[in-house]
């Protein structure tokens, strides 16, 4: 393997002018015209982000992050690459907000984003400062001339031109707005990690990064809201669905802005993750010099996370609205939950699914209605269930004809003694346990049974007391009884596709309540 040949500092400095003299004169620009209004626009943020690029990849194409005289330059390039891409994005989302056709939230977004970029662009000052300050230790060579501020001067005109373009025409909206608003509630159930600023408090932002707040779940997502964006461009911009329903434009809108927030989150995280929390996990004020890890965390979590989360479960609201508008109604039958009926798990998923759609889902069983979106409502049918199990125990004891009270069987007159009585009574009721189990009638949970603690009433028949204790045994969760009980779901027909999909699989456990895995399409269920 050949050997890396040597660069001297003055062959690479003489290199490095040749090729980063327009990002040093974006630099003095910048640190001449921080104080201006008028200094931070599209255009001067477009070509910071282009020659910083450049100069970045330069600099590691010769190693610079290994070497200890150049390395300080390439951390005063990082954050201007870096925030000057924010920064773009943030005045993006200023100058695009009216057609955005946001929804109205309880927090002021164009006040907070307006912050959010004087955060950036203050970083923007320190590090072009920086960059000029290792410039001249560097002997690179610093212009004396710069660009006037309206070289940089964006004039943005009034109104749209003609929308002339021949479009393809849709006869109906239905399944374009079905299929979209689905998969913003799926991506929706993938955000859950965003709603950590709205719920918790903790006394160092640090804490959150990388769980459950990291730059690889943050870029994940983004790729997903934008493929989601692109996928509205591709399937409704060239057609007239928009004009046909009113609720399209502005579920894109709220796409693209969370997508816009989740690239400042990332862009935030990124920087956190190598620049800050590499050296430390609780960072202190000014440890890195340039930026205050605190004010960044701020508004990591206050501006991009926090608006992101506000807008997630905005839109969330606008999709299950939607889908209700174009719900088709329909009607499944399909086997109650085995094991032990609707207990918590079987319930929670029902009601998941119909609060993941937000449409109205009704159960029926034995003429009692339930809301299937609801657990505790659908606990109550356990009620109905058990009811019928415990009927059922005693029909099937009387069928074994147990109606005599242990005696001597040569003299039944004749009274036995208390505890012998006892050891009949839990013989005939382990034989029926057994009877019924061996024709799968019953299932047992446990191999010791504890019969010994049921103890005989006085007078009680053999029968009673079988009965008894089978159904104190169902009621312990001992045991439970196998019976083919169906319930029947009405509503809109995605969710009950979804429940009777989760019913094929066992509501998410085997007979003995063990974990099933669920199908891919119903994934959002175990977020």
């Amino acid at each position: 393997m050949r050997a890396e040949q040597s660069l001297s500092d003055q062959a690479f400095c003489a290199h490095l002018n040749r090729r980063i003299g327009e990002l040093m004169i974006l630099a003095v620009y910048v640190s001449k015209n921080a104080s201006s209004k008028e200094c931070f626009t599209g255009p001067l943020l477009a070509d910071l982000l282009s020659e910083a690029t450049k100069i970045e990849e330069l600099l590691d194409a010769y190693g610079v992050k290994n070497n200890r005289h150049w390395y300080p330059l390439r951390q005063a390039v990082a954050p201007i690459k870096l925030f000057s891409n924010v920064s773009y994005i943030l005045i993006h989302i200023l100058r695009f907000l009216p057609n955005y056709h946001l929804l109205p939230i309880a927090e002021d977004f164009p006040a907070a984003t307006e912050k959010a970029l004087a955060f950036t662009c203050s970083i923007l000052v320190e590090s072009t400062e920086a960059l000029i300050r290792q410039a001249r230790k560097l002997d690179i060579k610093i212009p004396e001339s710069v660009p006037t501020l309206e070289s940089f001067g964006e004039e943005i005109l009034r109104g749209n031109l003609a929308s002339d373009r021949t479009r393809q025409k849709v006869a109906s909206p239905a399944e374009t707005v079905v299929y979209l608003a689905t998969a913003f509630l799926n991506l929706a159930e993938q955000s859950t990690f965003l709603h950590v600023a709205q719920n918790q408090q903790v006394d160092n932002y640090a804490d959150w990064i990388p769980d459950p707040i990291s730059e690889e779940r943050l870029r994940n997502l983004e790729e997903m809201f934008h493929n989601l964006q692109s996928l509205y461009d591709t399937h409704i911009s060239d057609s007239n669905v928009e004009s046909l329903d009113d609720s399209l434009p502005v579920l894109r809108g709220h796409i693209t802005v969370i997508y816009h927030l989740l690239e400042t989150a990332t862009a935030f995280t990124h920087f956190c993750e190598r620049h800050i929390l590499s050296f430390s996990p609780r960072p202190r004020k000014n440890q890195r010099g340039l930026i205050d890890p605190g004010k960044l965390l701020d508004v990591l979590i206050h501006y991009s996370v926090a608006f992101a989360s506000r807008y997630i479960s905005r839109t969330r609201s606008l999709c299950h609205d939607m889908l209700r508008r174009y719900a088709i109604q329909g009607r499944i039958t399909v086997p109650a939950p085995r094991y032990r009926g609707f207990h918590v798990r079987p319930s929670t998923l029902v009601a998941k699914i119909v609060s993941h759609y937000g449409s109205q889902v009704q159960m029926q069983l034995a003429g009692e209605i339930y809301n299937a979106g609801v657990t505790l409502d659908l606990f109550r049918a356990n009620e109905k269930i058990n009811a019928g199990k415990k009927r059922w125990l005693r029909a099937e004891v009387h069928e074994l004809g147990l109606e005599c009270r242990p005696g001597n069987e040569s003299n039944p007159e004749e009274k036995i003694d208390e505890e012998e009585a006892a050891r009949i009574m839990q013989r005939l009721a382990h034989s029926a346990i057994q009877a019924l189990f061996a024709q799968n009638k019953l299932v047992l949970y446990e191999r010791n049974l504890p019969l010994g603690d049921i103890k005989a009433l006085p007078d009680e028949t053999a029968a009673e007391y079988v009965t008894r204790a089978l159904i104190q045994l169902l009621t312990m969760g001992k045991i439970d009884v196998v019976m083919d009980i169906n319930v029947t779901f009405t509503g809109d027909q995605r969710v009950l596709q979804d429940i009777k999909l989760l019913a094929e699989n066992g509501y998410g456990e085997d007979d003995f309540g063990n974990n099933l895995p669920l199908p891919e399409k119903l994934s959002y269920l175990r977020r």
